[in-house]
């Protein structure tokens, strides 16, 4: 059974809400009392939910004192520019997400209360140490509460005290860096460096240099004699991101490593023994390159003992208000801007957008949007200039290329392939399932229609998620849970 919601306030439209939601409810009237109600251990919530304004204690500030109390997710509600103004330091100390009833749907705040159930449910479920890591916006430094994101965050904290070669799959943008640094900083070796080494970014010709340095005079310009990276990281971790793209002979000295934990120096012949964990990334398939003879598979086994696959943007949607914020925090700072909230209509414009970057590519597009916004809140109209842009170049990009047939051509292939013998088989088949007909599962009808809609819909997923009576969200989960994907993805 689930828990109940904290409600602080007293407003009977948000009651109602939750009542209809067929969630229990505690209602309380104040911060002090809230509190109160979290600080008993008998008492558990699958969720805060905050009003606009309170007595005795601000919203903000009860947001932010309920990080001493409890990790239990937060919802603020939104109804005035006040409010708006403070959302962003209110994210920075645990709100998990606000809903403005007068501009968001009930579907959105629904969706809100279902993804603060899972996450707490995710969170109860671990064990007390990896559960102190655990906050309300994610693992540590990593942010996502998306049930992808948990199947990560369990795998991460698997392996936290184990000293394992790992690596890191997914497209580029979807936070391998990130990702190896949490490893790091939460293992046996953080008080150790971590040391990153982009491959493709390093001539191939000089990587060798850099990652086991060289003598003097091994080389035009080795002026002295310099310790590699692999020698700098000794004791803690070294970071190969695009491992892929290394080229072969080099791979073989990394096998050597992982086999032996000896190097040499370019042009030297003494052998230095490091003890350094591998943590290895790529956005490729290493299994075609091993086929087109560019990958080792003896180095492949190596590094592939623990594989970890992070997953696109666009299948994690429900997390990109809270990646939004933390970058719109980031990103206020450094060009010291005026602008001090988002508006749920460009929240929605970003969740609808399916982001071939990732959370690089979300960077950049809100970089590029607050620049140009001249209002104290950012709009769905900033957002559209920037990704109107994008829209139309990624179409240009995917435009099939049709062969132009008319309607007879296609009558006669229709006709040929009924009358053939050889497929009168498929005639006979059909009569008989159409005698015994299979009774459809609630779940395969909803499947049907749902694929039924995107497709018709061209993957629209307003027009999509109108025509179904469905909010975006919940169209994007039941894509998600289905296994459904465009074929342009």
């Amino acid at each position: 059974m689930t828990d109940p919601i904290l409600y602080v306030g007293d407003s009977l439209d948000i009651k109602q809400i939750i009542n209809e939601s067929n969630k229990k409810i505690d209602a309380v009237q104040n911060g002090m009392i809230a509190l109160n109600a979290l600080s008993d251990s008998a008492n558990k919530y699958s969720a805060v939910i905050i009003e606009d304004q309170l007595p005795l204690m601000d919203p903000s500030n009860l947001i932010k004192q309920l990080e001493h109390y409890s990790k239990t997710p937060i919802i603020a509600i939104v109804r005035s520019d006040k409010r708006r103004s403070e959302i962003l330091n209110d994210f920075e100390n645990g709100l998990s997400g606000w809903f403005e009833p007068k501009r968001s749907s009930i579907e959105h705040f629904n969706n809100l209360l279902d993804s603060c159930n899972t996450f707490i449910n995710f969170s109860r479920g671990l064990n007390k140490n990896h559960r102190l890591q655990i906050n309300s916006h994610g693992l540590g430094t990593i942010l996502g509460v998306s049930d992808s994101m948990q199947k990560i965050y369990t795998l991460l904290l698997q392996i936290q005290e184990k000293d394992v070669i790992t690596i890191l799959y997914g497209e580029s943008g979807t936070g391998k860096n990130l990702t190896a640094k949490f490893m790091h900083d939460t293992s046996k070796r953080n008080k150790k460096p971590l040391i990153s080494v982009n491959c493709p970014a390093i001539p191939s010709e000089l990587l060798e240099s850099e990652l086991f340095g060289h003598e003097k005079g091994s080389f035009t310009g080795a002026d002295e004699k310099k310790d590699g990276k692999f020698l700098v990281a000794n004791g803690g971790t070294i970071f190969l991101d695009e491992i892929g793209d290394m080229s072969t002979s080099l791979q073989a000295k990394i096998l050597r490593v992982l086999e032996s934990g000896e190097i040499e120096r370019v042009g030297g012949a003494e052998t230095h023994t490091v003890n350094v964990r591998v943590i290895s990334a790529t956005n490729q398939d290493l299994n075609e390159k091993i086929k087109e003879g560019k990958f080792r598979e003896d180095l492949f086994h190596r590094i592939n003992v623990f594989p970890v696959t992070l997953p696109p943007l666009r299948e994690r949607k429900v997390d990109i208000p809270l990646l939004t914020y933390a970058i719109f925090k980031t990103l206020k700072k450094k060009h010291n801007l005026n602008v001090s909230y988002i508006g749920p209509k460009a929240i929605d414009r970003l969740i609808d957008y399916s982001w071939p970057g990732n959370v690089r590519e979300l960077e950049n597009t809100l970089e590029r949007a607050l620049l140009i916004c001249n209002n104290k809140y950012l709009t769905e109209d900033d957002l559209g200039s920037v990704l109107d842009e994008k829209e139309t170049a990624i179409k240009a990009q995917k435009e099939p290329v049709t062969i132009e047939s008319g309607d007879q051509g296609l009558t006669e292939i229709n006709k040929t392939s009924i009358n053939e013998p050889n497929n009168s088989f498929k005639t006979e088949t059909i009569v008989e399932q159409a005698s015994t007909p299979k009774i459809a599962t609630l779940k395969e009808i909803e499947m049907e229609a749902i694929k039924s809609s995107v497709e018709r819909n061209k993957w629209n997923m307003t027009t999509t998620a109108e025509e179904l009576g469905i909010s975006r969200m919940t169209l994007y989960r039941k894509l998600d849970q289905y296994g459904l994907r465009s074929k342009e993805q």
